[in-house]
């Protein structure tokens, strides 16, 4: 795919795209996640502890 980006919008456009392909993948993660989950064996506990788990490594990626 080629885009054509205006003089002196370069850098704009690379973070626009960065971000729209950071969003693109985290929710194909998401989506993986929830259908592992789906067919997942686990027990409540178990699937509350793996949330919290998950979320306290998202935040500390996104935290630095």
């Amino acid at each position: 795919m080629r885009l054509d980006v205006p003089k002196g919008l370069e850098s704009k456009a690379e973070s626009a795209i960065e971000k729209v392909l950071n969003m693109f993948l985290r929710e194909v993660r998401f989506e993986i996640a929830r259908e592992i989950l789906e067919e997942s064996k686990l027990s409540e506990e178990q699937v509350k502890k793996l949330a919290k788990e998950v979320n306290l490594s998202v935040a500390k990626k996104h935290s630095g």
